[in-house]
């Protein structure tokens, strides 16, 4: 069965939780949307989609999202890049409250077209760098975040005109250099190895008692260290992720368990099933019993995304 494509060009909105504008009418056709998300509310997640001669790059600024592609589950950070190459099938499978990014779609010219108005060998060059990305997931940087914010800027500041469509061409194009030289670092400190270890495990067994105390044991961090280490890293306090961590374990096994709410709320740390509905409801919109009902959060449509699906 084929995958739904994601056509441009598609309904563009510049709202305070979402701006997806086009970049083609100030000269920068390789730009067809420039996204920047600040959800104020847990949102569904999208179809499983792809977008044919376009890289989507996102930066999580704040948050923890979870990626779907090729089967594979990316988890991304703030601070953390990801990279779906053109036709590469993917979704992003979670909207959580709060969370912050940027994100655009370059398209990649066909070859011998050029990229940025720049010359035949260094827009092949530049093409070349970004089909061949070293990893799909890394670390942002500065630089890239800055660009980001700073063609922005332009968009929002800058009257129509030749200077307008240079400064953001070649904001644009320090933006795409910044993301192949941040693709090419070399990975987190020791220190940020052991939070991202915790983060994992936190992930894989919330149903664990994760005291401060021990997870800075975990991490060679005093408390205070560990709390502001892990809130750079995952955008959320060690609480706070760990609730979170839960309550999508829970509604996990309520779709694919018979236990009872109850049994639930116990094997996963609730003080009681009140206090844990109360929380469910909170995070998705539903109680656990509604869920079970199947009032549940259904796939976004295209239209809602602002993507055009056939």
């Amino acid at each position: 069965m084929s995958k739904p494509v994601c056509t441009l060009p598609f309904e563009y909105v510049d709202t305070p939780e979402r701006r997806a504008l086009d970049l083609t009418p100030d000269g920068i056709p390789c730009v067809p949307v420039l996204g920047y998300s600040h959800f104020m509310r847990s949102r569904p997640s999208v179809s499983e989609h792809t977008h044919p001669g376009c890289l989507e790059v996102t930066l999580c600024l704040r948050g923890s999202l979870v990626f779907e592609c090729g089967g594979t589950e990316r988890h991304l950070l703030p601070g953390t890049v990801f990279v779906t190459q053109p036709d590469e099938c993917h979704r992003l499978s979670t909207n959580p409250k709060g969370l912050v990014m940027f994100w655009l779609f370059f398209r990649l010219a066909p070859e011998g077209a050029p990229l940025l108005h720049l010359p035949r060998a260094e827009s092949d060059a530049l093409r070349a760098a970004l089909r061949t990305l070293p990893h799909p997931l890394f670390k942002g940087t500065d630089r890239l975040r800055a660009a980001f914010q700073r063609l922005f800027r332009q968009y929002d500041d800058l009257p129509s005109g030749a200077f307008r469509s240079l400064a953001m061409r070649a904001t644009t194009l320090d933006l795409v250099l910044a993301l192949v030289e941040a693709a090419q670092l070399p990975p987190d400190t020791p220190e940020g190895d052991r939070i991202h270890a915790l983060i994992a495990a936190m992930r894989q067994t919330p149903e664990k008692d994760f005291t401060i105390d021990l997870m800075a044991r975990q991490t060679a961090l005093s408390a205070s260290q560990l709390i502001t280490r892990f809130k750079q890293l995952a955008g959320l306090p060690p609480y706070t992720f760990l609730l979170n961590c839960r309550l999508h374990a829970a509604r996990d096994r309520l779709r694919t368990t018979e236990k009872t709410i109850t049994q639930i709320a116990q094997e996963l740390g609730f003080s009681s099933s009140q206090h844990f509905a109360m929380q469910f409801k909170r995070e998705f919109g539903v109680t656990p019993s509604e869920l079970r009902l199947g009032r549940q959060p259904v796939l976004r449509t295209a239209e809602a995304d602002g993507a055009s699906y056939p």
